[in-house]
Order: C-alpha cells, then sequence, then structure tokens
C-alpha cells in the first residue's frame, strides 16, 4: 500500500523529477566546461629495498624479512611527504612556498609490496610532475643520509599528466542525473504531502465539523463571489431553522450533535443541485444559496426539503430517542440589485414570519412584512 500510494505521488508529479534532473545535468555541464578549473595529477613510485653495499649476505635475508612489517615503508612514506622535506624542496628549487599553494600532495603505501606512491595535484601538469620528482629526489638524499641499511629510489618517475582528472563533465553529468533524480522525488514527495496539508487546513476552514456544511464565512465568500460575478442573475438565499430541538440541543452528546447536523447536510445535499451551495449559518441554522432559481421554484425545491427533514427519525439503533427536527425555512430572491445583507435579512425576515405561523416556509415579499 506505502509503495503504491508513493508510486501515484510521483506519477503525478513526474514533471519536477524530469525537470529537476535536466536542471542538474545542465548546471553541472555547465560548472565542468565553463567555470571549473582543470585540475592534473602527477605520480611517482618509489621502491624501498636493502642497501646491498652495506650489509652483508647473510644479512639480506633478515632485511628483506624485516621489511614485512611495514613500519619501515611506513617511516619512509611519512618522511616523503613531510612538512619538512616538501619545505626543504622549495628551498632548493629557491621558489616561494605560496607559489604552490594550490598544489596538494599525497602518499599511500602499496598493500603487500615495498612500493611507495607520491602523488601531486595541481592546476599545471608540468608544474605537478616538476614536483614530484623534485620532492621524492629531496626525501631520497634526505633518507640516505639518515638509514644506511635501506634504501628508496625511484621506481616511476611522474610525468605531466596528457588528461585532467577533474572535472570530468560525463560523469559529473552522470552523478548529477542521480542527485536531480532523487532531489526531484524528494521534492515531489515534499510538494504532496505540503499540498495535502494546506488541503486539511483550508478544509478545516472551509467545512464546519459538526455538520460537514461550509462554514459561515465560507458561505458568505462563495455568496458576495457570485453575486459579484453575475449581479443581474436570478438567485435565492435561504435560511433554515431547526426548530424541534432548540430546547434539549445544547444537552446532547456531541455524537449525536453531529448525527443531527450531518443528516441535515446530507438530505440538502442530496435534494439541490450541485451547484447550489450549503452552510452552517449557526448552532440550529443552515443557510443554502440558490444560483439560477427564482423564489418560486426555491419554494417548491425547499418545500421538498422541508416535508423529508420534517419526518421522525432516530438517534440511536434501539428507536429509543426519536425526535423530530420541524424544520422551519425562510427565503428571499433577487428583486433588482439586492447585496447579499439584503437578501440575508429579507430571507431572516421571512423565518421569522415562518417561525410564528402554521406555514413553515416563506419567501420575502415587499408587503405584507417588508
Amino acid at each position: 500500500m506505502e509503495l503504491r500510494f508513493y508510486l501515484r505521488i510521483l506519477q503525478r508529479s513526474w514533471w519536477i523529477i524530469v525537470i529537476s534532473a535536466l536542471l542538474a545535468v545542465n548546471i553541472s555541464l555547465i560548472n565542468s566546461y565553463y567555470f571549473a578549473a582543470p585540475m592534473y595529477e602527477s605520480v611517482a613510485r618509489f621502491v624501498v629495498s636493502p642497501n646491498a653495499q652495506n650489509i652483508e649476505s647473510r644479512e639480506l635475508v633478515n632485511s628483506l624479512e624485516a621489511l614485512d612489517k611495514r613500519s619501515i615503508i611506513s617511516t619512509y612514506a611519512e618522511i616523503l611527504n613531510s612538512r619538512d622535506v616538501i619545505n626543504g624542496t622549495f628551498q632548493l628549487l629557491m621558489a616561494d612556498p605560496e607559489k604552490f599553494s594550490a598544489y596538494k600532495t599525497s602518499v599511500t603505501v602499496l598493500p603487500d609490496a615495498n612500493i611507495i606512491r607520491f602523488s601531486v595535484k595541481g592546476p599545471d601538469p608540468n608544474v605537478a610532475a616538476m614536483l614530484a620528482n623534485s620532492i621524492g629526489q629531496y626525501a631520497i638524499d634526505f633518507v640516505r643520509k639518515l638509514y644506511i641499511i635501506y634504501d628508496i629510489d625511484f621506481l616511476d618517475k611522474a610525468v605531466a599528466a596528457k588528461e585532467p582528472y577533474q572535472p570530468q563533465p560525463l560523469q559529473d553529468a552522470g552523478l548529477a542525473l542521480i542527485v536531480g533524480l532523487g532531489l526531484g522525488v524528494g521534492i515531489a514527495i515534499f510538494r504532496d504531502q505540503l499540498s495535502s496539508s494546506l488541503d486539511s487546513l483550508g478544509q478545516r476552514r472551509m467545512v464546519d465539523s459538526e455538520s460537514l456544511a461550509y462554514t459561515k464565512t465560507y458561505f458568505e465568500r462563495l455568496a458576495r463571489q457570485e453575486i459579484a460575478d453575475q449581479p443581474e442573475s436570478v438567485r435565492t438565499i435561504g435560511v433554515i431553522f431547526l426548530n424541534g430541538v432548540q430546547e434539549f440541543y445544547d444537552s446532547l452528546p456531541q455524537a449525536y450533535k453531529n448525527m443531527i447536523m450531518q443528516k441535515v447536510t446530507g438530505t440538502l445535499k442530496y435534494q439541490l443541485r450541485g451547484n447550489d451551495v450549503v452552510g452552517r449559518w449557526s448552532s440550529l441554522k443552515f443557510s443554502v444559496l440558490l444560483p439560477s432559481t427564482d423564489g418560486h421554484a426555491a419554494m417548491q425545491r425547499m418545500a421538498r426539503i422541508q416535508e423529508i427533514l420534517a419526518q421522525q427519525f432516530s438517534l440511536d439503533a434501539d428507536g429509543e430517542f426519536d425526535i423530530e427536527l420541524d424544520p422551519r425555512i425562510g427565503l428571499a430572491d433577487h428583486q433588482g440589485g439586492e447585496s447579499f445583507q439584503v437578501l440575508v435579512n429579507q430571507a431572516e425576515q421571512a423565518l421569522e414570519i415562518s417561525m410564528q405561523s402554521d406555514v413553515k416556509i416563506n419567501l420575502y415579499k415587499v408587503r405584507p412584512f417588508g
């Protein structure tokens, strides 16, 4: 289920992933070809071995065995990459160390071999090769003054690299593609989660939690927008009061309140058209907006709804708690440029007449109660 959920998110937001991947690849290529400075690596290799001139033949085997302990070759590697040896090389070259600040050295002892790999990386391949060989030679001379039993010498001298080790446009673009795809997937999932959170927040502001009808604020916004968009169009606004439960509604458990209010909302939505709007006007009042509906048509439609809502129903499965909503309805239709507030006031006046008479649904008229 979780996998299908995320796959649906990726399917809906595939364009985000594509854009993210293409953007990452383009940034990588632009950086590689126009901004990144080429860096070159030159490598010199050195071999450590017993000094045959300074040891006797019978001690040669013992010297070779001692090399297997790796401490000797590791010591030589540290000397090769030491700051004193490197600075000494700069002094020998009569060069300012700041001139070579962009060049980095590293040393590696090859496993299962008495070979040391010394690397110099920098922006100029010829300078990198020169430094690798010069530092290597200085280290050889330095070691020979300290140790006479084991010797170190060049195995392969460094040569100027023909191709930079970085940037590598195709390799970097491939890595950028993977990063872009991953970032796109992350953005797509985050966007979906954020959208869901915002929708939930908006839904809470739009919908009354008890009745699941629109809140009064949102109903007013929709009604005012309808009037502003089509000021001359026919429309009717209605207010419905649940007269039968006003005496005991506040004392009911919340579950019963939800059942009553959601029954009213469900009935209104089912009986009205899809473009009609249902709102919770107050604790026991509902409001309806009927676009493109005059007062006469609205009276017929709301009379049918009033009959349905007036039917007795039970709040529990045992049928021991039966109630009658006794809905009273007031309607007001567009007569010629009335504002939303005017229509609401007229509908409230019509509702007052419904509350005071046996006629439980009334349409506002200028006479006799205008």
